[in-house]
C-alpha cells in the first residue's frame, strides 16, 4: 500500500510541475515533455501495482475458500 500511495504523491507533484513550467516556462517543451512521459510511466507503475494487489487479495480469497470448503 506506501507503494501506491508514493507514487500518488510524486504524481501530484509531478503533475503540479507540470502546470507551473507550462504556466512560466512555456519556451522549454522538452522539459515538460520529459515530464509528462515520466508522469505517465509512474501512472502505468500505480496501475500495475494497485492490480498486483488485487489479483493477490483475490487469490487469498479463493484460497481461504477453498480451504474452508475441504474441511467442511
Amino acid at each position: 500500500m506506501s507503494n501506491i500511495k508514493s507514487y500518488v504523491r510524486k504524481h501530484k507533484h509531478l503533475d503540479a510541475q507540470i502546470d507551473h513550467l507550462e504556466k512560466h516556462n512555456h519556451y522549454n517543451r522538452t522539459l515538460i515533455s520529459d515530464l509528462k512521459k515520466t508522469k505517465l510511466r509512474l501512472k502505468d507503475k500505480l496501475r500495475t501495482t494497485a492490480r498486483e494487489k488485487l489479483r493477490s487479495e483475490k487469490e487469498a480469497i479463493a484460497s481461504d475458500t477453498r480451504e474452508a470448503l475441504a474441511l467442511g
